[in-house]
């Protein structure tokens, strides 16, 4: 009887005590009953190993060396490494650039003389280099070129090769050696004495960096040769040593030469004025009177005549008038 009363007394302990305990009331599903398992722990996913796919070459073995037949073909085929090639081909471009190397520059030129076959005259100077032809052209008084009668004759064949064609006007020579010396004999159709020609490579007490050599040299012999062309002009006109037309002929006129404006339909003509004079080049005949020519070897042709206005020229046989603007 005493111990169920005590049973239902601490069943009937205020809820105010159990809070001052310091507890806290449980927490419930709406407190309905429940058969549910608690829910089994969840496990930490296993790291999945990764597939290197290139392990297998990274672990692969060191590939073999050569073999001897191997080892000999590659020797064969590059002997040298990078480095090696390279040092060897900058060894041969500065050889190269060595054996490029000149003393001076060359300028060839174009240029005409006139042949004094007078004793005691002075020989026309052929001026060459090596590695550089020279060609010589022949023309007589009237620009038509003066054929060869036999082969030239070389003083100096150590020195200099010089070659010709038959039956032609034309011979070359060039130099083998520098600062060399010697001549050529040249034999003419119908002239009764030779041409001897002195020829240089250069001159050794010549320090300059620039040196000019005869490209083409026209030398005009003072008479009328086999193949001369029929000019109206008489002997008296032609001025072979002038040595102001001979400026204007060779394309370098003098300073004091004022170049005039032209009109008309003749080609390749221009015309220079000084003082009271006018000076034609031209490769058409002239038709007007004039006092002094003179012609080279590629048919161009130097007129001097008084001042006029108009000039009368022959083009293609029919007479063209060219204006001349005088200053």
């Amino acid at each position: 009887m005493f111990r169920h009363t005590f049973i239902a007394v601490g069943l009937l302990v205020p809820a105010t005590l159990v809070q001052a305990a310091g507890w806290e009331p449980a927490r419930s599903t709406g407190n309905k009953p429940t058969t549910a398992l608690p829910g089994a722990p969840v496990q930490p996913a296993a790291e999945q190993p990764f597939n290197d796919i290139t392990a297998p070459l990274r672990q692969s073995p060191p590939p073999a060396p050569p073999s001897e037949a191997e080892a000999w073909a590659i020797s064969q085929a590059a002997p040298f490494n990078k480095q090696e090639g390279e040092r060897i081909a900058q060894a041969i471009d500065n050889a190269s650039r060595g054996r490029a190397w000149q003393a001076a520059d060359v300028v060839p030129r174009i240029s005409t003389l006139t042949v004094n076959l007078s004793p005691g005259a002075s020989l026309p100077v052929l001026r060459t280099a090596v590695n550089q032809a020279s060609t010589i052209m022949f023309t007589d008084n009237s620009g038509a070129p003066w054929p060869l009668a036999a082969a030239p004759y070389n003083s100096n064949d150590k020195g200099f090769n010089v070659e010709f064609i038959p039956d032609s006007s034309v011979l070359t020579v060039q130099a083998i050696r520098q600062y060399d010396r010697g001549n050529v004999t040249a034999y003419l159709q119908g002239l009764p004495v030779p041409v001897i020609i002195s020829v240089t490579s250069g001159e050794a007490d010549n320090d300059a960096r620039s040196r000019t050599i005869d490209g083409r040299l026209d030398l005009r012999i003072p008479r009328r040769g086999p193949l001369a062309k029929n000019t109206p002009a008489g002997q008296a006109k032609i001025d072979l040593n002038n040595p102001t037309l001979q400026a204007f002929l060779d394309g370098v006129p003098p300073e004091n030469a004022r170049r005039l404006k032209i009109q008309g339909n003749v080609p390749d003509t221009q015309v220079w004025q000084i003082g009271d004079e006018l000076y034609v080049r031209t490769r058409s005949d002239l038709r007007d009177r004039f006092e002094l020519t003179q012609a080279s070897g590629d048919g161009t042709v130097l007129y001097k005549l008084p001042l006029a206005p108009e000039l009368a020229f022959s083009v293609a046989g029919k007479t063209t008038w060219l204006s001349v603007f005088l200053e």
